[in-house]
C-alpha cells in the first residue's frame, strides 16, 4: 500500500500507512453504526433496538464517539422503543 505523504523517513511512512488503514476500519465501524440506527428508526423492534444499542457501545468504547453521545443515542431510541 502506498500511501501519498511528505514523510521520507521510513518510520513515518509505516506509521502513516497505519493511520489510513485504522481510519478505514473506524469510518467503517461508525458506518455500521449509522446503518444499525437507520434500521431500528425505519422499524423499531426489540432485536433492531440491541443491535443499534450494541453498535453505539462499540463505537463508545473504541473511543470513535463520546460517551455522553452514545448514552444520548441509546436514550432516544429507548424512547422510540415504547
Amino acid at each position: 500500500m502506498e500511501v501519498n505523504t511528505l514523510a521520507n523517513i521510513k518510520s513515518a511512512i509505516k506509521r502513516a500507512e497505519l493511520n489510513v488503514k485504522q481510519n478505514e476500519k473506524n469510518s467503517a465501524q461508525k458506518s455500521a453504526m449509522r446503518s444499525a440506527i437507520k434500521a431500528f428508526e425505519a422499524n423499531p423492534s426489540e432485536e433492531l433496538f440491541r443491535a443499534a444499542s450494541s453498535s453505539i457501545d462499540k463505537a463508545k468504547s473504541k473511543g470513535l464517539i463520546h460517551a455522553n453521545k452514545a448514552s444520548r443515542d441509546k436514550a432516544r431510541l429507548a424512547t422510540k422503543l415504547g
